[in-house]
């Protein structure tokens, strides 16, 4: 009897020795030299709050974190909000740096909607960040500090980030400089460079097809139109026609007038492709992607004209007479 009772007392003990070492060794760090961003949305339990952080991979063991929050006491004082956590840091710093919100991250969004200038961009980021729209422009002109790190700014004919700077909506720091901005924004472009440009352009290159897509974008209010668009102006390149395009000439005036005069058409600049044959000199606005889709894959067709309804949409054809009647239909 003493016998059993030993052997007993043995596996109890070595029971415990186990469950000890084992909580102890998951409480130390995962330690594989990464950082993560997490949020803890208001009224979230402590136990959604360990399945964030073993999502995370910053805890080894979610028992084991209920157990020491529960030992602790500790559970109601987790604050919520956004954190940046190294998982270098043990589960009770964690938990501590939990409850005492001194890491949490301020972050915002922002959002560039499609089809906008680096000035129209640059005031837009000037009203929400702590750095004036010059600030940002000057550094959109200096091209050479961001072209060795992205493939796509390569081409020596790219003199600004015009068309490259890529619309979405971006979550950032609140502190973000111009050049974080920046950065982030062709990093937004290079995953759709990535995605759907690279090896997709023919005999093309990239700077071409950004081009043309911003000059779509600006033409463009209905995203089914917008490859027929650029057939239309591929259509005019290959046979050796003026773009006419109204949007390169609001670029060039500086001003997206609802309606172009004829004087307007002749102002001196490079971007005036009624006055200049092929593309504008560069691109005139962030294109987004079904205007890059379009770019890339154009409707094939023979129309060469093309005006405004009116209500958004297009008239198109492939005779001249057939283009003046619709004209004087929808414009006279």
């Amino acid at each position: 009897m003493n016998k059993v009772l030993l052997v007993l007392i043995i596996i109890v003990g070595l029971g415990i020795g186990f469950g000890y070492n084992f909580y102890n060794e998951n409480l130390t760090p995962v330690d594989n030299g990464t950082t993560k961003i997490i949020t803890i949305e208001q009224g979230a339990s402590s136990d959604e709050i360990g399945t964030i952080l073993l999502e995370n991979n910053l805890i080894k063991n979610l028992t084991v974190y209920k157990l020491y929050l529960r030992q602790s006491n500790l559970g109601s004082q987790l604050k919520a909000g956004d954190f940046e956590i190294s998982d270098s840091l043990s589960l009770p710093e964690i938990v501590d740096l939990l409850i005492q919100g001194e890491n949490v991250v301020k972050t915002m969004n922002f959002t560039v909607p499609e089809g906008l200038n680096l000035k129209e961009i640059g005031n837009i980021l000037s009203e929400k960040f702590d750095f004036t729209q010059e600030e940002f422009l000057k550094l959109t002109q200096t091209v050479g500090i961001y072209r060795e790190n992205y493939e796509f700014l390569q081409d020596d004919e790219i003199k600004t980030l015009e068309g490259f700077l890529y619309p979405n909506t971006y979550n950032v720091y609140i502190d973000s400089t111009a050049d974080d901005i920046i950065i982030t924004m062709l990093n937004g472009f290079e995953e759709i460079y990535e995605e759907h440009i690279k090896g997709n352009t023919g005999d093309r290159t990239v700077y071409e097809i950004v081009n043309m897509a911003s000059v779509v974008e600006g033409e463009a209010q209905v995203d089914e139109e917008r490859p027929v668009i650029a057939g239309v102006f591929y259509n005019r390149l290959e046979m050796g026609m003026m773009l006419q395009s109204c949007a390169t000439v609001q670029y060039a005036l500086g001003e997206k007038k609802e309606r172009l005069l004829n004087e307007d058409l002749k102002v001196e600049s490079l971007y005036n492709t009624y006055l200049h044959t092929g593309l504008p000199v560069a691109p005139i606005n962030s294109p987004g992607l079904t205007s890059i889709k379009a770019a890339l894959n154009p409707e094939e067709t023979d129309y060469i004209y093309f005006l405004a309804k009116g209500d958004g949409s297009h008239y198109f054809t492939d005779d001249y007479d057939d283009f003046l009647d619709a004209k004087a239909k929808y414009i006279n």
